[in-house]
């Protein structure tokens, strides 16, 4: 039977689905000093606890089901994930599958910095789906992905379904087929050093 409580953080393990299909790779950056820590950083997403912070939580055993709502902030290492309410469901191999939505007009945000780069990774869209364990996120409905360098914008896609898998690197765009679905993005050139730029 489902039964509610107040909702303070706590530690939750991850795992779950496997993802196929055409994927585009990130344009890779350049590495620094500064880079070499986030990395360390980056590579421990993996293996970090799920920490949650939300108004309340709803638990339904039976189902294996946990609803968080209230305005939920769910963290795991680098990962980052905000949304009014986060359905988190235990998978048949014994993980959870953390499903994001807002709803009002609002949409659900994640955010990751990449392995070995000084860059994050940032999305947004009705729906967001996150496997802990594969570190795959499924961005669907009016779906937005942007690579940012500081605060600068290097690159950034829309679609009605993106697909970001943070181990391998890489992501896929789907437009939804229909007249003004049509997958959109913008590359900012990166600049040039300033030794090349004066020849």
């Amino acid at each position: 039977m489902p039964f509610t409580m107040s909702a303070s953080p706590a530690r939750l393990s991850v795992l779950t689905a496997i993802i196929s299909g055409w994927l585009l790779s990130l344009a890779c950056g350049t590495g620094s000093a500064a880079a070499a820590e986030t990395a360390a950083a980056a590579s421990r997403d993996r293996d970090a606890p799920l920490l949650f912070d939300a108004g309340q939580m709803k638990i339904d055993a039976k189902r294996k089901v946990r609803l968080l709502t209230g305005g939920v902030e769910m963290t795991r290492g680098t990962f980052m994930l905000t949304a009014q309410q986060v359905e988190l469901r235990e998978t048949p191999a014994g993980g959870d599958l953390a499903i994001a939505t807002s709803g009002g007009g609002k949409q659900a945000h994640f955010r990751q910095r990449r392995e070995g780069m000084d860059e994050v990774i940032d999305g947004q869209a009705d729906r967001i789906e996150y496997d802990g364990k594969t570190e795959v996120v499924h961005l669907i409905g009016n779906a937005r992905l942007k690579r940012l360098r500081g605060n600068v914008v290097t690159e950034e896609v829309s679609g009605q379904v993106i697909i970001y898998e943070h181990a391998k690197e890489t992501f896929e765009v789907q437009g939804g087929g229909g007249a003004g679905s049509r997958v959109k993005g913008v590359v900012t050139p990166q600049s040039k050093p300033a030794a090349e730029a004066g020849r």
